[in-house]
């Protein structure tokens, strides 16, 4: 009988992934509907819902909202004054309290989720959304994105749509599904994740 002797050896576990940088980490944002140097314009937003859609990549939270604003609104308010996140199929995850002071300012307003939305394991699609609510004197100015994918109808898919409206709502619906109009421009919303550990 011959004996056979095997060495064994310990095989190492692969290198982990190197970190993938994205263009949002530039500015310590989670994730955006749009990135600020697309912005080329700004319009003011009658009351209305803004919903954009965002990519909230694997292991980012976020525990604040922000929008970008080229003019406050001013007057009296008539409807809620609120940010939120909802998931991909429609279903409302988190939002910020009503917050009358979000859209009466110019440049970031950024106003906190009243639970945060935790990171998960895989990237997700999600809307960002802004409530803008009635002001008796001026409404809002947002800086935006004005036309230039719709002006390209080669490059931009009708069925895919990027961003759309709720005309007139003044609460914030359960659900953000159903048929409502496209938007013929991309309003900038921002989650962050502004705990004191965060990586963002």
């Amino acid at each position: 009988m011959t004996t056979i002797t095997v060495n064994c050896c310990s095989c190492s576990p692969p290198p982990a992934a190197p970190a993938v940088l994205r263009p949002e980490d530039v500015y310590g944002l989670s994730c955006a509907t749009v990135l600020p140097e697309h912005v080329n314009g700004a319009a003011a937003l009658d009351q209305q819902m803004v919903c954009g859609k965002a990519v909230l990549p694997a292991g980012k939270a976020i525990t604040h909202l922000g929008v970008l604003l080229s003019s406050p609104g001013r007057g009296s308010q008539s409807g809620e004054a609120r940010l939120a996140v909802y998931s991909h199929t429609g279903g409302l995850i988190a939002a910020t309290a009503n917050d009358n002071k979000l859209f009466i300012t110019y440049g970031w307003a950024y106003s906190p989720l009243e639970a945060p939305v935790s990171a998960e394991p895989e990237d997700r699609m999600i809307w960002l959304t802004a409530l803008v609510p009635a002001y008796s004197t001026a409404q809002p100015g947002f800086i935006m994105v004005e036309n230039p994918i719709y002006g390209e109808p080669d490059i931009y898919n009708p069925r895919g749509r990027r961003m759309f409206t709720h005309p007139g709502l003044t609460l914030l619906p359960d659900d953000v599904g159903g048929d409502y109009p496209t938007m013929k421009v991309l309003v900038p919303i921002v989650g962050v994740d502004l705990r004191e550990n965060s990586s963002t």
